[in-house]
C-alpha cells in the first residue's frame, strides 16, 4: 500500500471515529441528562452530569467507530454507496458495536485489574452500544447516500475542479477522455 493511500485510509478512520464519538456523545448526554431529571436531581447538576457521561460515552464511541471502520473497509470493499442498504448497514453497526463494546470493556478490565466484571453488569452496555451503533451506522450511511445523490460527481472530478480553481485556471474543464493538455475553455 502506498503512503498516500495509507494516509487517506488513516484519515478516513479518524473521521469515522470522530463522527461516532460525536453521535454517541450527543445521544448519551441526552439520555443521561433525562435519567438525572427523572431522579429529581437539580437542573444544573443533571446537565453537568449528563455532559460528563456523554464525554465518557463519546470516548467509547470513537473506539467502536474505529473498529467499525475496520470492519466496513473489509466487508464493503469496492462497493458504491448507492448499492449499500442503509438499514442493513445499521443492523451491522448494531451487531458489531453490541459485541465489541462489552468485549473491549472486559478486556480493559482484565488488563488493568486482572478480573472480569460480572456479565449481568455489562449487559446494559451491550444494549446501549448496540442501539447507539445501529443509529450511528444507519444515520451516517443514509446521509452519505443523500449527499452522493445530491452531488453526483466522482472524487476525481472534484479533485480536478479544486486543482483548477487553486491554480487560477478559472472555468477550464477537462473532460473524462481528454488529457490535461487538451482542456477546453467554456464560456
Amino acid at each position: 500500500m502506498s503512503d498516500e493511500k495509507g494516509f487517506r485510509r488513516l484519515r478516513a478512520a479518524f473521521r469515522n471515529a470522530v463522527v461516532w464519538a460525536v453521535g454517541w456523545g450527543a445521544i448519551g448526554s441526552a439520555i443521561a441528562t433525562a435519567m438525572r431529571f427523572i431522579d429529581n436531581i437539580p437542573i444544573g447538576y443533571a446537565i453537568l452530569d449528563g455532559l460528563g457521561m456523554g464525554l465518557r460515552i463519546a470516548f467509547i464511541g470513537a473506539i467502536a467507530g474505529t473498529a467499525f471502520f475496520g470492519f466496513i473497509s473489509l466487508a464493503y470493499r469496492g462497493k458504491r454507496l448507492r448499492d449499500i442498504s442503509w438499514v442493513r448497514f445499521g443492523i451491522g453497526g448494531a451487531i458489531l458495536a453490541g459485541l465489541f463494546v462489552p468485549a473491549f470493556l472486559q478486556t480493559m478490565n482484565l488488563i488493568s485489574d486482572g478480573s472480569t466484571v460480572p456479565w449481568n453488569l455489562v449487559f446494559d452496555d451491550l444494549i446501549f452500544s448496540a442501539v447507539f451503533g445501529g443509529i450511528t451506522a444507519a444515520g451516517t450511511m443514509f446521509l452519505a447516500q443523500r449527499y452522493e445523490s445530491a452531488h453526483p460527481v466522482t472524487v476525481q472530478e472534484l479533485l480536478d475542479r479544486m486543482e483548477r480553481q487553486t491554480l487560477g485556471m478559472g472555468k477550464a474543464t477537462t473532460y473524462r477522455n481528454e488529457k490535461p493538455s487538451q482542456s477546453v475553455e467554456r464560456s
